[in-house]
This record gives C-alpha cells, structure tokens and sequence, in this order.
C-alpha cells in the first residue's frame, strides 16, 4: 500500500489522467486545478514543462497501478 503522503484523491487521480490523456503535440494543455498540479508536482507524478503539464515515469505507473 501507498504511504499515506502519496494517497491520491478521487479527484487529483482524475487529474493525473486528464494530463496523461493530453496528447502533447495537438492537444490543448491540460487544465486542472492549480492545488492538485502542485501536489502532483511535488510528489514527482507530473512537471511543468513551459507551461504544459507532462507526465514523468512515476506517474505513468502510478496510472498503471490504478490507485
């Protein structure tokens, strides 16, 4: 199990998916809530790469686990 710190809520779990749905090249950036990009950021999940939201391997398999 996660250790509490990285428990993810319903809705920052949304927003992992929304910004690994974003497809980079076409798709408009990912919009989310500024509280939850800065969480996933800080846990390692995401990075802001000039000015767009990217998923980082960890977030990748944080998907892939489905929690």
């Amino acid at each position: 199990m996660a250790p509490k710190s990285k428990i993810l809520t319903r809705e920052e779990f949304t927003s992992l998916l929304t910004v690994g749905n974003a497809f980079a090249v076409t798709d408009p950036p990912a919009v989310i809530p500024a509280e939850h990009s800065a969480r996933l950021i800080a846990l390692g999940y995401m990075v802001d790469l000039s000015g767009r939201l990217r998923m980082t391997t960890p977030g990748r398999q944080r998907i892939a686990a489905g929690i």
